[in-house]
Parts: structure tokens; sequence; C-alpha cells
């Protein structure tokens, strides 16, 4: 039996922009140029997996294309509609998506969950929130975090 994955929603079909049937799609997460890799989407509420025909980053969020919508007249059907990707598939494409996502030592030990990330000139500080309520920061860097196997793994202390 063939199963859908666990769907995360990316973003909304907000307007038509060409007769062609190109869509604005609205992101949900700030840094989003993640999307830019991707050739399929999946309708959220429906699971049905759409091909992207063209995508291009526009200053409102991206110019979407699907196979099959052709016309102004069927894009007009996807305005408002949710779409998403699967969450093993992005997981760790956007410091968004790791908002509330546990953090790991290295011997697997929880240490609390992401609360925010703050942008600095060269990199973001991520805000864990321990499981006494106290929170501490740490540069969201390679150096002392890794992304093993779906977790977030703290592998150094700042």
């Amino acid at each position: 039996m063939n199963s859908t994955p666990s769907l995360k929603v990316v973003g909304t079909f907000s307007k038509v922009l060409k007769k062609d049937g190109s869509l604005l799609f609205k992101p949900e997460f700030k840094d989003s140029d993640f999307l830019l890799d991707f050739n399929h989407l999946y309708h959220f509420e429906f699971k049905t997996k759409w091909r992207i025909a063209a995508i291009t980053k526009i200053g409102k969020g991206f110019a979407v294309r699907l196979d099959g919508v052709d016309s102004f007249k069927k894009a007009e059907f996807l305005i408002g509609e949710k779409f998403a990707l699967p969450e093993e598939e992005i997981f760790g494409r956007s410091q968004d998506l790791l908002i509330g996502e546990s953090v790991f030592d290295k011997s697997g030990k929880l240490l609390g969950k992401i609360v925010t990330f703050t942008p600095t000139p060269t990199y973001s500080l991520a805000e864990i929130e321990k499981e006494d309520k106290s929170s501490e920061f740490i540069p969201f860097t390679e150096k002392f975090f890794r992304l093993e196997k779906g977790k977030i793994v703290l592998v150094a202390k700042p």
C-alpha cells in the first residue's frame, strides 16, 4: 500500500499572476529559498502530489506554475489552498521549521527545545529553553549543532 508521508505546510497560493496559470505562492517561512530545490508539492488537505513546472523567487514569494494548470481559470481553483512537503525532506532546510524541535546532547540526553532564532551579522543564535524554563543562546552553526537522523544535536558548548 502506498502511504502518504507526514506533510508540513510550506505555503499557500494567494493569486493568479498570469494567463498561463502561474500563481503567487506565499511561503510560511522567512527563509524559504529551499523551495527552489523541489520539483513537486502536495496539496495539504487532499494529499495529492503536484509537479512544479516552473518556480521563480519574486518579491512577495514565488511565482509557481504547476503541471496541468495552464490557464487563469484552472489556477483560480488553487487560490487559498495550502501546499506542503514531506517533513523528512525539509527537516533542517529552514530555521523556522526547527522552532519547537528538541535539542539533544551527543549522548542522546534531552537538553531542551528551540524557541526562537535571533539573527546576528554572521549567524543566528538559537534560543534553547530548558526543562526548568531557563534559556540558553547558542550560535546556530556547524561548530555547535548537527542534524543527525532527524534530531538536532548540540556537539559543542560555546
